[in-house]
């Protein structure tokens, strides 16, 4: 049987469903063909169970977290509130983390029946909490990005825009902020480096960083980098340990000068030491920016790309366009993919903002 995929492609402008079965892609869509879930809402984070791959969590900004548990077909809230990012514990997928904006952290233990607020974060020192702050209305900082340690999830890193990283070593019931070295709190994604357990990188707005250990402070890791904007970062894991980091150019409120984003993908092959921007089939500088990197579940050496013109963080204006593209050899080369519909291309998707694969039976 031919390997599927289902893509769940968090845009500007609602949720769409991509189906694909080796390169045919089709939209799953809303309750017509190629309508969006979430029609005309913001999303914010996407993320799924891969056990159970049918079952995928949404959040969707200033609505709340939704949940799946057949694949897309169907989304019931389970938690209110501006959720900006959500995860699965990655060792037992029970286990639920959502952050919001203003800065909260909640858990569910049951697969997001039901929730408790982890209120030991926001009774961290004030001079932490100072920095939780963003530059648009209502200028609260939000929870960007949740880091599951894999071996002891006891362990966990909370990226904050605005706001730096804090992190616990108890399951959240202690926190300490580890930010010294950022010359702007501004941070997007945090991997830990393949191979280490004390060595930490981190995408973030005015730069890219590496601490070992984080609370040594962060220095910056850009060899070989033509960006100053980082959003994406991930390991791709097997034989040739990889790194992926998406970078642009600026800050996004500039980003409709000429010039524009200039988004490019990176990859580092040596831990991080230095990079080279892969790969062919991808625009050198691309018009919109690479919001997210996900794995294929199926392919060990295959992820998937997710581009956007829009500010990410931001609410307003128009939804923009997106493009969505896969490499099967580890970044080398890139292919668009294109929904197709009575034998003609389907027109481009809105901004993609974030993005989840999972396995299709």
């Amino acid at each position: 049987m031919a390997e599927a995929y289902r893509l769940y492609a968090g845009t500007q402008s609602g949720m769409i469903i991509f189906r694909g079965v080796r390169d045919i892609w089709t939209s799953m869509g809303g309750s017509r063909e190629f309508e969006p879930y979430f029609k005309d809402k913001v999303m914010d984070s996407v993320y799924g169970c891969r056990q159970s791959p049918e079952t995928v969590f949404a959040g969707v900004t200033f609505d709340g977290l939704y949940r799946t548990k057949d694949a897309g077909r169907h989304w019931q809230r389970v938690l209110e509130g501006d959720i900006r990012w959500v995860t699965v514990d990655p060792t037992d997928e029970r286990v639920i983390y959502a952050g919001t904006e203003p800065v909260h952290l909640y858990r569910s233990e049951d697969g997001g029946d039901s929730w408790e607020e982890l209120k030991s974060l926001t009774e961290m020192p004030e001079e932490v909490k100072y920095k939780w702050y963003f530059p648009q209305p209502p200028h609260q900082g939000h929870i960007r990005h949740i880091n599951i340690d894999p071996e002891n999830p006891k362990t966990i890193y909370l990226c904050i825009e605005h706001g730096g990283v804090v992190r616990s070593f108890d399951r959240g019931k202690t926190w300490e902020d580890v930010s010294e070295g950022f010359e702007y709190p501004d941070i997007h994604m945090l991997v830990r480096s393949p191979g280490s357990k004390t060595r930490y990188f981190a995408a973030t707005s005015r730069g890219f960083f590496v601490a070992d250990p984080p609370e040594k402070g962060w220095k910056r890791a850009e060899k070989g980098m033509e960006s100053d904007y980082f959003h994406d970062v991930i390991n791709l894991p097997g034989e040739r340990l990889a790194m992926f980091v998406a970078g642009g150019h600026g800050s996004p409120q500039y980003w409709d000068q000429p010039g524009g984003v200039q988004g490019r993908i990176y990859r580092s092959e040596d831990g991080g030491q230095s990079w080279r921007q892969v790969g062919a089939g991808l625009p050198a500088k691309h018009p919109a920016m690479c919001w997210q990197l996900a794995y294929n579940p199926s392919h060990k050496d295959s992820i998937f790309a997710a581009f956007g013109d829009v500010a990410r963080g931001h609410t307003a204006g128009p939804p923009g366009q997106g493009a969505i593209y896969v490499t099967y050899d580890r970044g080398d080369t890139w292919e668009e993919i294109a929904l197709q519909k009575r034998g003609t291309k389907w027109l481009q998707p809105p901004a993609i903002r974030v993005l989840w694969a999972a396995a299709d039976e």
